[in-house]
């Protein structure tokens, strides 16, 4: 009897695959990626805050249209709490290991990063939204899975062939309907995931299988992996550079901030300027000498810097209204209504547009019209942790005695903090000055203790705990 395999002459042969066992490297170390820089955020703020999302390199299409090009690749591996993270890591897990035992690692790679690429191209291209997470990327594994199935049919082992093409079709178009169903899901990124993750696989094949044993033929060339390398090592190394830049800006901006509410405006004048050198390219400092020369009664100073901050960042909601309230004070109230209008409308409608309004009005002392845009915000949206914040502080220390409303300051700034997870110190600080605006002042020094666990460094805790302290009598 011969041992030579028999051939049926029914059909073409299928290829005779005896491949390698081998863990899917590449699915293993984007997990770990991502758990990794999950951790980071928490440490850094918590991953829900919007500041702390925007300094990873959140997708922010005002901020990819200044040239911060590294958003592209960043958003795949940042996650808006752990639910989010767990969420994306299991399905990562499941269809990753799959697509990747199919492809190799350096081809799928290839693939998750430019499917990451494309969801958040079609994200900042489409939405002004802040949005993060891998799920753009993952979509576009199974858009890889769906063409694979019926192009590349040959190169998938038996045991998966049910996961591919149209095996994969319903998980894609329950995962879409959902998307759409709940608020708040980046659905243009997952669209533009999918559609990279099938064109892509129409493109690029599997590595090329012969009709010859395993041990006969070379293992596939894993040389496509350095190209998603190069540009996930460029995009994590700009991030990390924006990090630090970012955190030495807010400290600027928030120094001078407090220095304007202390009335010492030429000391805020020049950290404003200071952080305009540190970050040319950022809008917020010009925003920040706008609202200064605003309240000084500068108001052709303040338009200049306000158009300075719109030519940064076109789409800056706070550089409009900025000019929406100088024209109004230079009596151009057609000019202040355009300017109003092209961000909100005629009314805002958004959590944003009300805070943002509200904030505004705060600095130019607009008490009245500041707290009730801070409310607006809150009823579109409770759990807001900034509008919470920002309301307590208004309210906790407003020099108009008829707007100070220490039990409302009190009842705001617990709210952010519980919110926040007591790991915004800046929340924690104006908790603080509630308590200490109410007459807790030994709950206060606790209170502030804990902000300052967070930020040792910072001169204006330091100084608010030598006032709970002196006033505790400790």
């Amino acid at each position: 009897m011969s041992d030579q395999p028999i051939i049926s002459t029914s059909g073409p042969p299928e290829p005779l695959v005896l491949r390698r066992r081998y863990l899917p490297v590449a699915t293993f170390i984007i997990l770990a990626l991502n758990v990794l820089i999950f951790l980071l955020m928490e440490l850094s703020g918590g991953s829900r805050t919007p500041d702390v999302l925007l300094n990873f390199g959140a997708s922010y299409g005002p901020y990819l249209r200044r040239g911060e090009y590294w958003r592209l690749v960043m958003p795949m591996f940042l996650h808006i709490g752990l639910l989010h993270l767990l969420l994306n890591t299991t399905a990562l897990f499941v269809l990753g290991r799959i697509l990747e035992g199919v492809y190799g690692y350096g081809r799928f790679a290839l693939l998750y990063v430019a499917c990451g690429v494309g969801s958040s191209s079609l994200s900042m291209t489409l939405s002004s939204s802040v949005s993060a997470g891998a799920s753009g990327a993952i979509f576009g594994i199974a858009g890889a899975m769906l063409t694979t199935g019926y192009l590349h049919r040959a190169a998938v082992p038996r045991h998966w062939r049910r996961s591919f093409g149209g095996g994969i079709l319903p998980l894609i178009v329950l995962n879409l309907i959902l998307g759409y169903s709940v608020p708040g899901i980046d659905n243009w990124g997952h669209v533009g995931g999918l559609v990279t993750g099938l064109l892509l696989s129409g493109l690029i094949p599997p590595p090329g299988l012969a009709w010859v044993p395993a041990s006969l033929q070379d293992e596939p060339s894993q040389a496509a992996v350095i190209v998603p390398l190069v540009v996930v090592a460029l995009a994590m190394a700009a991030a990390v550079d924006h990090y630090r830049t970012s955190r030495a800006l807010v400290r600027l901006l928030y120094e001078g901030a407090r220095l304007r509410a202390a009335g010492q405006t030429d000391h805020a004048r020049e950290r404003i300027r200071e952080a305009s050198r540190l970050a040319p390219r950022d809008e917020r400092p010009h925003e920040e000498m706008g609202s200064l020369h605003l309240e000084q009664g500068q108001v052709a100073e303040a338009i200049q810097e306000f158009e300075e901050a719109r030519r940064l960042s076109p789409d800056s909601p706070r550089a409009q209204l900025g000019l929406a309230l100088a024209y109004r004070r230079k009596g151009d109230v057609a000019k202040a209504r355009e300017m109003f209008e092209a961000v909100f409308g005629k009314n805002p409608r958004s959590a944003e547009g009300h805070r943002v309004l509200a904030d505004l009005c705060a600095e130019q002392k607009l008490y009245r019209e500041a707290i009730e845009h801070y409310q607006a915000a809150l009823r579109l949206e409770p759990a807001d942790a900034v509008s919470h914040n920002n309301l307590a502080w208004l309210l906790a220390t407003s020099e108009d005695q008829e707007f100070r409303n220490p039990r409302g300051a009190l009842e705001h700034a617990g709210r952010a903090v519980a919110l926040t997870e007591w790991k915004e110190a800046a929340f924690i600080d104006t908790l603080a000055e509630a308590l200490y605006a109410n007459g807790k002042f030994d709950e206060a020094v606790k209170v502030q203790t804990q902000a300052l666990k967070l930020q040792p460094d910072d001169r204006e805790f330091q100084e608010h705990m030598a006032r709970y302290r002196k006033a505790a009598g400790v």
